[in-house]
């Protein structure tokens, strides 16, 4: 897949790719002297790119994407993390020469509405817990990080060094910053909004999967499902994966005194997902597979899913 920060070039002439070429032979010339990849070749009038709409702007955006999960075995020594990554895109060799400070704020608050909105139960990660490694990337006394881009610098990294002997493995952790002072630079479209790290430690039912079932529908009749999950720890005994094969994210919540097991979570507002009466939802640790039945309403009727995820 083609990252934001790269280039589409589209088909010219014959006679204008060579002019093209020799042209960007030059620029990328100058721009690996500077740095590896920090430097975008200028949108011209003969070629079009992804950014043709923005000639001449140079960007600042996270290149990993606005969700960044890190689950860990269980450990009890200190573990360096690259939370993040922020980069700079300069549009030439000489906007990559200047001294740019980046003010990312950071949105505690926002770990709240995350959770409201998708079902989860994530902590903001308490600063006991870890210590910032970043040379570039410093924090304020309430959190607020400075990236410091200094000339030459194409991208920096969020660094942590987290102790795992302090870590509650009951709960999931988070971290939510948005970038409020681009320092002159335009924050990338895929940047504007909060960016969320997410920090746990893998419990045993964590892993990868694969779930056949059906899903009844009822106007349009019965389809089987068969497809390959991934299953994300979402607390000491819980894991979140997708509903069905509708996509969105439920939560599993084994009982590990008789195997149920809970099925919660919601397609939309008005659409919890509930049990089907008459059956359990339970986990056999012999063959590790969740065997589910559940339901969520709409307007023509209860789909209803049987589904069992076994581990692979």
């Amino acid at each position: 897949m083609v990252g934001w920060w790269q280039l589409i070039i589209f088909k010219t002439d014959t006679n204008m790719k060579k002019n093209i070429s020799f042209k960007y032979l030059l620029i990328a010339g100058i721009c690996s002297a500077v740095a590896f990849t920090g430097c975008r070749k200028e949108t011209t009038a003969d070629k079009i790119t992804t950014e043709a709409l923005n000639n001449g702007l140079s960007f600042i955006g996270f290149p990993d994407g606005l969700e960044q999960p890190h689950f860990f075995d269980p450990f009890t020594d200190i573990k360096t993390v690259d939370v993040f990554s922020i980069k700079r895109d300069a549009k030439s060799a000489a906007d990559l020469q200047k001294d740019q400070t980046i003010t990312l704020k950071a949105l505690p608050a926002a770990i709240d509405k995350y959770n409201d909105d998708n079902g989860t139960a994530y902590e903001l990660l308490p600063t006991s817990l870890y210590t910032i490694s970043s040379p570039k990337v410093t924090a304020d006394a309430a959190g607020n990080l400075s990236a410091k881009f200094a000339p030459g610098d194409f991208q920096n990294y969020f660094t942590i060094k987290l102790n795992g002997a302090k870590f509650d493995l009951t709960k999931k952790y988070a971290l939510a910053y948005t970038i409020t002072d681009a320092a002159g630079l335009t924050v990338h479209a895929a940047s504007k909004d909060t960016l969320y790290s997410f920090f746990a430690i893998k419990n045993k039912y964590d892993g990868a999967y694969h779930s056949t079932g059906t899903f009844h529908h009822p106007v349009n009749g019965d389809r089987a499902i068969d497809r390959d999950k991934t299953l994300t720890t979402a607390g000491a005994t819980s894991v979140s994966t997708e509903i069905g094969d509708i996509g969105g994210s439920m939560i599993l919540t084994v009982n590990e005194a008789t195997n149920e097991v809970t099925v919660s979570g919601n397609v939309s507002a008005t659409q919890p997902l509930l049990p089907v009466a008459g059956k359990k939802s339970t986990y056999d640790p012999s063959s590790r597979s969740f065997i589910l039945n559940y339901r969520y309403p709409a307007g023509t009727g209860d789909r209803v899913v049987e589904e069992t995820i076994k581990h692979k």
